[in-house]
């Protein structure tokens, strides 16, 4: 390979991987706005256009690390979201099983794509935190 095809190699994978990365770069934020803004609305403050109609109060979320003594509850906001795993302490559900939802409705995603969307979720929402 030329010096000049390889450079040309090398830019082509530089902006294919600079894409992957940008896209995945905004998962979290797409999913929020796809699947959590109707309930906690866009700013993630509980007051989404359904949450009028429900009959508990949606949770702010920008306020987990200030409830939690400043420090953001990642690996419960996770189990929260998955939602596959019961966590008595967090009382009934009101929110969707997003696990099973990413998984799709024939069960095919993979559990890797899964866990990857449910962490751009949880990182998102942790750029949120008041702080």
């Amino acid at each position: 390979m030329t010096n000049v095809g390889l450079a040309a190699s090398l830019t082509l994978a530089l902006v294919v991987a600079t894409n992957a990365y940008a896209a995945d770069d905004d998962l979290g934020a797409r999913l929020f706005f796809n699947h959590c803004a109707a309930c906690h609305g866009d700013a993630a403050e509980g007051d989404g256009p359904v949450a009028a109609a429900m009959r508990v109060t949606v949770p702010n979320l920008r306020t987990l690390a200030t409830r939690n003594d400043r420090a953001f509850p990642a690996e419960a906001v996770r189990a929260y979201i998955d939602g596959r795993e019961s966590v008595a302490a967090h009382g009934d559900r009101q929110m969707p099983v997003w696990g099973d939802v990413f998984r799709g409705p024939e069960q095919g995603t993979s559990e890797r794509t899964v866990r990857r969307r449910i962490d751009a979720l949880v990182e998102f929402i942790e750029t949120l935190q008041y702080r």
